[in-house]
């Protein structure tokens, strides 16, 4: 019990999502015997005894017997750092678990963790590596855990409803449980089986995951092989993923932009100009003309269609609500105010340049209150009243200054953009006192999304 299994940044994680879930993580801290401080120092060794301490503080405080049941259901990729972003930008399934056996080291010190096939199905497959009774506790804990994570982590990165069609669990299920943990798998569930495991048809494996990139994948790669020269726990670190993904979001909003803004204004300026010059043209050229017009014509196309690609995932796919839900949720472990992020209404999909508008304002407005503001604490409402939307960003940091409005900065832009989309912006705030900033576009006209 007293072997090293991971270190606090995993455990601070887990505090994290206990957080998320409302659960009084001071409280469990202290009831644990964990000593604050320790969370303080980087990779700093967290043995099997400790971590079976936070697990039986979590259960006697919230009185929830499924801790770690319900810590892997609302976890996402982010939680397991750049491994988690290796399974995202992975090909498929299996080159994605591949990945998470080689570079997380819990899977090492806690528990198994294969990838079976067979002619009949796939199954995923995780046993504890710790019989000592006094190790049952944690060992389940950690494994239902991970069951509902990788659950989660797969519909995830494959943007469909990839869902296992059984899960079973070596430990025996009251009938109770079975139907309980029925509505987390979204499949049957069964207790007292051979194998702990999540069993997915033969040809789930091959399919691939909706982020796929390779380029980055490659470089991912290179830095969890880093990671592991320095030491074992070094491939799982949140700040450097969260890093990376920040670097790549804004990398691929730059190069939309100037697609966007400039490769295609570029091309409607030729378009114009070659307009101009037909009607110089004899007739015999017409033909010719008319086809390198329609050619023209064909790479605008594919030049915007590329620039609106480059757009976030998520809020291409599944609109602002989801983007800004998620956006608000990945920065939360790494920065430095508590952030809560609230929706109101029915939402409803409307121009994706307005919603992509919306979005980087949001984005500049949580910056602001993170970077310049000092604030401690964050809150995003973001309202749908249709046709109309409204979204309100308060923090409570040091306040603003009229000055900052000036022609030509960053907030006088903000109040272009949001006026070019026929809305208003306000800034409610004094030095001191905090800000309330909350914009509103009216009279959007619902957008239907075809994929």
């Amino acid at each position: 019990m007293d072997t090293q299994v991971t270190t606090v940044e995993a455990l601070n994680i887990l505090l994290i999502y206990c957080e998320k879930l409302g659960w009084p993580v001071d409280q469990i801290v202290r009831d644990s015997g964990i000593d604050p401080e320790t969370l303080e120092v980087f990779q700093h060794p967290v043995t099997l005894r400790m971590l079976s301490g936070f697990f039986e503080s979590a259960v006697r405080v919230t009185g929830d017997p499924h801790i770690g049941l319900h810590i892997g259901h609302v976890s996402n990729l982010d939680a397991l750092g750049i491994v988690g972003q290796l399974y995202r930008y992975s090909k498929n399934v299996r080159e994605g678990m591949f990945r998470i056996q080689r570079y997380l080291p819990i899977l090492h010190t806690v528990f198994d963790f294969d990838l079976v096939e067979s002619d009949d199905a796939a199954r995923v497959i995780m046993t504890p590596r710790h019989h000592m009774p006094e190790a049952a506790f944690v060992s389940r804990q950690f494994v239902e855990l991970a069951m509902a994570y990788c659950k989660h982590g797969t519909q995830y990165a494959s943007q469909i409803d990839l869902l296992p069609f059984e899960v079973h669990f070596s430990w025996k299920l009251s009938p109770e449980e079975e139907q309980y943990y029925a509505t987390i798998f979204n499949c049957p569930v069964f207790g007292g089986r051979e194998y702990t495991q999540l069993l997915y048809r033969r040809g789930d494996a091959d399919i691939p995951n909706f982020f796929y990139n390779p380029v980055l994948l490659k470089a991912l790669e290179a830095g969890a092989e880093a990671g592991m020269e320095m030491g074992p726990w070094s491939s799982n670190d949140l700040q450097k993923a969260l890093l990376i993904m920040n670097v790549e979001e804004k990398e691929r909003s730059r190069i939309a932009r100037s697609l966007h803004d400039g490769v295609c204004g570029t091309l409607a300026a030729v378009r114009l100009h070659l307009g101009a010059l037909q009607n110089q043209l004899p007739a015999q050229q017409q033909a010719d003309f008319l086809q390198t017009l329609a050619l023209l014509d064909e790479a605008a196309r594919e030049v915007r269609k590329t620039a609106h690609s480059l757009m976030p995932e998520t809020l291409q796919h599944y609109g602002l609500h989801e983007a800004l839900d998620t956006h608000c949720r990945n920065l939360a472990p790494c920065c430095p105010a508590q952030i809560n992020y609230y929706s109101f209404g029915n939402t409803f999909r409307f121009d994706p340049g307005a919603e992509l508008t919306v979005y980087r304002i949001a984005q500049e407005l949580i910056q602001n209150a993170v970077k310049h503001a000092q604030a401690t604490s964050i809150i995003v409402q973001l309202q749908f009243a249709a046709p109309d939307i409204s979204l309100t960003i308060e923090d409570d940091g040091i306040g603003f200054s009229a000055d900052r409005m000036r022609p030509g900065s960053g907030l006088d832009i903000l109040r272009q953009n949001v006026s070019g989309l026929g809305g208003t912006i306000e800034w409610d705030g004094r030095t001191g006192a905090g800000t309330a900033v909350t914009l509103v576009i009216p009279s959007l006209q619902p957008h239907l999304v075809r994929e």
